[in-house]
């Protein structure tokens, strides 16, 4: 006497649920190889044998049907690559903790100490450049004047608020402004500035994976330009 002890401990219309889901399941899915072979094996039982099926047609079907397999096993291993890179960049996010990595952002932390780093792109070039450094309010506490600048240019500030006693601006969020002239036009020329990372919350992705950035905010890691020490 054979005992199913899969269904002990389980009521009758659980095990109804549990196979109406299944059967469920399936129906929403495309046939598989089994699904074929079955078919086909249905084919050829009850063919008429006055008239059976073509050899090469068998040939065939069979063949296309170990191409579908194939390429579904491929796409499946593919899917599974992909997973674990992503998964092992994601992973690799946390050994940035506590480096400086660039930021599109033209707004960045001050700590009071360290200077800020800011990223200016003047692309092919632009004349009569200012640059202003605005506090959390828009006010306007710092600025620079430059003749002309070509290409990425990299700019720091020091946040120092008097020379002469060397007072520091407090820390806290300032703005990096560039303005120029390019092709007879003023404009605001692109901005990136850096940031350090505090902590890292970890993604199954790399645009999952976060970076906390010191006295900034939460940083998608796929919006980071660059890293530095």
């Amino acid at each position: 006497m054979s005992v199913d002890f899969s269904s002990i401990g389980k009521t009758s219309s659980y095990i109804n649920q549990q196979e109406a889901a299944a059967s469920a399941k399936k129906n929403n899915n495309a046939l598989d190889q089994a699904d074929f072979l079955k078919l086909l094996t249905t084919q050829l039982t009850n063919q008429d044998p006055s008239s059976p099926v073509d050899n090469n047609q068998m040939v065939s079907t069979m063949s296309q049907l170990s191409i579908v397999d194939n390429l579904t096993t491929i796409t499946n291993g593919m899917d599974n690559i992909v997973n674990s890179i992503s998964s092992s960049s994601a992973l690799s996010a946390s050994s940035l903790v506590g480096r400086s990595v660039l930021v599109d952002s033209s707004t960045a932390f001050f700590d009071g100490n360290s200077p800020l780093m800011a990223q200016i792109d003047a692309g092919s070039g632009a004349s009569d450049v200012k640059v202003t450094i605005t506090d959390n309010v828009g006010s306007i506490i710092s600025s620079f004047s430059a003749s002309n600048i070509d290409g990425v240019t990299d700019f720091s500030w020091d946040g120092v608020k008097d020379a002469e006693t060397g007072e520091m601006y407090p820390a806290g969020k300032y703005t990096v402004v560039v303005s120029a002239m390019q092709g007879g036009k003023e404009v605001n020329l692109p901005v990136k500035t850096y940031g350090t990372v505090g902590s890292v919350v970890l993604g199954n992705t790399v645009s999952d994976t976060k970076l906390n950035i010191l006295g900034y905010g939460e940083v998608s890691l796929d919006n980071v330009g660059s890293i530095s020490l």
